[in-house]
């Protein structure tokens, strides 16, 4: 098993440099403040505005490499950032004697941010628009209550807002898969401490029953290109334990739904019909935070919907976008992003997937799929 994952591996890194190369993707590490050693992909010119792409749980920068890409070819006078955040990629773990008990404590919404203005610094980033995923999405969020000074807009893709709700998180995520599959079988011997043990184990580790589940369950996406699902698979095979526990556990203890009707800052939200992970319910309440934004500081925000068919009764993305539309539908992401920072809205237009060939993102040009709020 190690073996043929191995060379899946090898295989997955000559096509990721490939992409790199081809796309003028320079891939770079830094040493941060806060102690980590960040890993990120940049591409464009200096002297044009910044922006900062935030990877969800358990993915790396490379999950954007075709969307930054394509923003580079829309708009060359952007300084484009992917980063790899801690825990995650090639970036570095917190400190291994401080948070292996308690990892949650280190992987925090506000130490996440945290990084992210450490990055800025050192790279004399004054200010720049923010781009999150899922849970990048909800450290854009704690980036713009924190530190608005620091950022010029956001972009929340696939996000939510009350992480204490999400049966996605608590039920399946820490209750199933963490502590009924992982903690349960790992304990069996008697010797095994959890989390402490378990901080620098990496899924790879593990007997092959216990980590199926990330190759049928987690990295799929049918309007993703099988050669990004297979890089993202093998990525979230060496991630560690700490990382898997830390995080989850930090994103169900948060809460934003006061705290983002403080919001001062311009707005863009992406989500997709079939997204499973951060379902209608936490976009209404999402909005409805915005919405207060926009009474109280007077801000502008714009949602988008993407894709046709709703959620089947699965719960399953089965033929449309979902959770990961930048793995599906990396070139009108690009689109959305530069036209919020050239416009302050998303690209008019309802991209959906091709119920003949899903991987083929189809475009409805006239449709009201666009909630706009505020006055720019």
């Amino acid at each position: 098993m190690k073996k043929i994952f191995s060379l899946l591996l090898l295989i997955n890194y000559f096509v990721s440099a490939q992409i790199n190369q081809d796309a003028g993707i320079l891939k770079k590490s830094i040493a941060i403040s806060t102690g980590i050693n960040m890993t990120y992909n940049e591409i464009g010119k200096a002297g044009g505005e910044t922006v900062i792409l935030l990877h969800g749980y358990t993915d790396t920068k490379r999950s954007f490499e075709a969307t930054i890409q394509h923003l580079n070819a829309l708009n060359p006078t952007l300084k484009i950032y992917a980063l790899d955040q801690r825990g995650h990629g090639e970036s570095s773990m917190p400190a291994e004697d401080r948070c292996a008990q308690s990892p949650e404590f280190c992987f925090t919404p506000a130490d996440f941010a945290k990084d992210v203005i450490a990055f800025m610094d050192k790279k004399n980033i004054s200010r720049a628009f923010i781009v999150g995923h899922s849970m990048g999405s909800i450290h854009t969020q704690e980036l713009a209550l924190q530190y608005p000074e620091r950022l010029k807009g956001i972009v929340l893709i696939g996000s939510f807002i009350n992480g204490t709700e999400m049966p996605f998180i608590n039920d399946f995520l820490i209750g199933g898969i963490l502590e009924n599959l992982w903690r349960s079988e790992l304990e069996k011997g008697g010797h095994f401490r959890w989390p402490t043990d378990a901080y620098n184990l990496k899924p790879i580790d593990m007997k092959p029953s216990l980590t199926e589940w990330i190759k049928t369950e987690w990295t799929v996406d049918p309007t993703a290109k099988d050669e990004l699902v297979n890089v993202i698979y093998a990525d979230a095979m060496q991630l560690k334990l700490g990382t898997w526990i830390g995080a989850i556990k930090a994103l169900a203890k948060v809460d934003n739904r006061e705290a983002l009707k403080n919001l001062n800052v311009p707005a863009l939200v992406l989500w997709a019909t079939q997204d499973n992970a951060c379902p209608e319910s936490q976009q209404i309440l999402l909005r409805e935070s915005l919405d207060e934004a926009v009474k109280r500081n007077n801000i502008t925000y714009s949602f988008k919907t993407y894709g046709i068919e709703p959620l089947p009764e699965s719960g399953l993305q089965e033929n449309e976008l979902g959770h990961n539309l930048q793995w599906g539908a990396p070139i009108h992401v690009a689109e959305d992003i530069n036209s919020f920072i050239t416009t302050g809205s998303a690209k008019s237009g309802l991209p959906y997937a091709n119920p003949k060939n899903l991987k083929e993102i189809l475009v409805v040009k006239n449709s009201n799929n666009i909630i706009r709020k505020g006055n720019k």
